[in-house]
Order: structure tokens, then C-alpha cells, then sequence
């Protein structure tokens, strides 16, 4: 088997740069209206969310939500559907 032999012309000549790859596109927001928040919690506290949450065949979102309108509430501010604008139906 025979190699091509490399030129000292091909050692010294710099190779062409590559053309220039625009880095990509930012991904686009699935949800805009809303906001990622994450929450640390205390591993029996998120057990018990979690065991709850099964038993009532609900996401733990949705308690999470629950528990915030009742903070609302009891600081007498308005309830998420009221900043959401759905208002009470």
C-alpha cells in the first residue's frame, strides 16, 4: 500500500478558515404567558405534597396553586383568577 507523501507547500500553507456558523436560534418559548419558578422542599414536606396529590388524583401543581390563592386570600389580595382576569365564575 503506498501513502501520498504530504509537500512541505501543504505543511506551511495555512488552512482555509471555515465559514463562520451562526450559532442557533434562541428556542422559542412555549408557555410566554407564564413563568418557570422552582421550589426547594423539605423532602417530608414533598413527600406528603406528593402522597396528597395521587390520593386526590391531582397534580401537585394544582395544590401549589391552591396553597398560594389562600396566601392571597389571607393577606386580602387578589385570588389568581382575578389576576388572570377570568374573574369568579
Amino acid at each position: 500500500m503506498t501513502r501520498k507523501r504530504t509537500s512541505l507547500d501543504a505543511l506551511l500553507r495555512p488552512e482555509p478558515e471555515p465559514a463562520p456558523v451562526a450559532p442557533p436560534a434562541p428556542p422559542a418559548k412555549r408557555r410566554p404567558h407564564v413563568r418557570q419558578q422552582t421550589v426547594y422542599l423539605p423532602i417530608p414536606v414533598y413527600e406528603q405534597l406528593r402522597r396528597l396529590a395521587f390520593e386526590e388524583r391531582v397534580k401537585m401543581h394544582s395544590l401549589l396553586l391552591e396553597g398560594l390563592d389562600r396566601v392571597f386570600a389571607d393577606r386580602g389580595l387578589p385570588s389568581i383568577r382575578e389576576l388572570l382576569g377570568e374573574g369568579a365564575r
